[in-house]
């Protein structure tokens, strides 16, 4: 098998060198890299804009439609996969039975952000356009939890323990086991290679994906490059992808002041960082706002949920879209 390209949203490994990066164009990188490996890793940072504005225009790319089978997401209960597939395979499915699949995820708190209902309908609007040519699947890595049944925490935490590992399982049963390209997207964090106060190391989903025989190649999306004061990379045209070994980049610390020690650099978190826009105060996030759910039979719902994750009520956002910087 071939190796597997573990691509984390903003960040390519790099050990430390000073140098000047290349960034490449991000769409075109990420082809590059199927040609390749069979399995790209992207750690995202959950419901931004930019960066799902860039990903439903790779997955509608003809070139990444052509060389990509599946989409392995975290933001799908895989309770309702068999809706899903009818859905994506462009099937006349009732809407309010497929978005049960991102309503439901057991990891999510409060609505998920509208930029994951697009993202579904972007793979099925491709898979639409290519009748009769190779179709795209959205495979969903979420435990099957079923929320109408989970009355308390104690029947809650079973599930939350086991999102790592049902996400490494089903890649493994779903993608590995039938020797086919995958697309992962996951909350950075998953993904990234270190962890606070400890060395660099391996996290559970990419240590079983190497222990069943495959490589990894990791992108990451991190802020911290949009606070660089020289804003050295501002003449980069976007979305990009760079490199991570043997540049400046791969220098930054992940950790500011405070840190017990030497911080880990971004080129210990991964192997690749996707940049999306020039400035931090560019990068948003959205939100289904209270004007919109107050008073729902789906936000008391919500709120009953919290209640069992936190043991508090939900708030709900104000607006649409603010800065992801007060995220």
């Amino acid at each position: 098998m071939k190796p597997v390209l573990c691509l984390l949203l903003l960040g390519l490994t790099a050990p430390c060198s000073g140098q000047n990066p290349q960034p490449q164009n991000a769409t075109t990188a990420v082809l590059r890299a199927f040609d390749s490996h069979e399995i790209v890793m992207f750690g995202e940072a959950h419901g931004c804009k930019q960066e799902y504005e860039w990903l439903r225009d790779l997955v509608g790319t003809p070139e990444f439609a052509d060389r990509v089978d599946d989409v392995v997401v975290e933001f799908g209960n895989s309770l309702y996969q068999a809706t899903v597939d009818r859905f994506i395979a462009g099937e006349d499915v009732p809407f309010a039975q497929v978005e049960q699949a991102w309503r439901n995820v057991i990891g999510a708190i409060g609505a998920p952000s509208p930029v994951y209902e697009s993202f579904y309908k972007a793979v099925r609007e491709t898979n639409l356009k290519r009748r009769g040519r190779h179709q795209m699947r959205i495979v969903l890595g979420d435990p099957p939890g079923d929320w109408d049944k989970i009355k308390n925490h104690e029947e809650f935490k079973p599930f939350a323990l086991d999102r790592d590992t049902c996400y490494a399982r089903t890649v493994k049963e779903e993608v590995l086991a039938k020797r086919r390209r995958a697309l992962l997207i996951m909350g950075g964090l998953h993904f990234q290679r270190i962890v606070r106060g400890a060395r660099p190391g391996l996290p559970l989903i990419e240590q079983e994906l190497r222990d069943a025989g495959v490589g990894t190649y990791l992108i990451i999306f991190d802020t911290k490059i949009y606070d660089d004061p020289q804003k050295r990379f501002a003449s980069w045209p976007l979305p990009a992808i760079v490199d991570l070994r043997g540049n400046w980049i791969g220098d930054i610390p992940v950790f500011g002041a405070g840190f017990p020690g030497k911080s880990p650099t971004l080129g210990d978190a991964a192997d690749a960082l996707l940049c999306v826009a020039h400035s931090r105060q560019d990068l948003t996030v959205l939100s289904v706002p209270r004007a919109e759910l107050e008073g729902t039979a789906y936000a008391k719902e919500l709120d009953r949920r919290m209640m069992i994750i936190n043991g508090r009520h939900l708030v709900l956002p104000e607006k649409a879209e603010e800065p992801l910087e007060r995220q």
